[in-house]
């Protein structure tokens, strides 16, 4: 898919930067998690291993608590079948250490 068969839209609220392209999904939401079979409570693990790993993680900085747009680079959600572990990032907006909604950075998804 091209980059002009996005829709461009206007999206309002405070960011999250996750820096970096290829984000995979076994990155997002570590596969341990994936026995729900709602998405009620697995935004809770959104970048578990990420968030543990490093302690200047974007999701462990309290600047970003609140942050309703998940802004990340190209590729994100790749290298898995496992559409389903991209989702939790919008379960969890409201909740301090979770993800929220997503946005590429050039043009925005719903």
């Amino acid at each position: 898919m091209s980059t002009t068969d996005f829709k461009r839209r206007q999206i309002a609220g405070r960011g999250i930067p996750l820096p970096g392209n290829d984000i995979d999904t076994d990155r997002i939401i570590p596969a341990r998690f994936l026995k729900e079979v709602t998405f009620k409570t697995m935004g809770e693990h959104a970048f578990e291993d990420a968030k543990k790993q490093n302690p200047e993680h974007p999701f462990n900085q309290a600047v970003y608590r609140g942050a309703s747009v998940l802004v990340v680079g190209q590729n994100f959600g790749c290298g898995s079948s496992r559409e389903h572990a991209r989702r939790p990032s919008c379960a969890g907006a409201s909740r301090p250490s979770s993800a929220a909604p997503s946005a590429r950075s050039s043009s925005a998804t719903a």
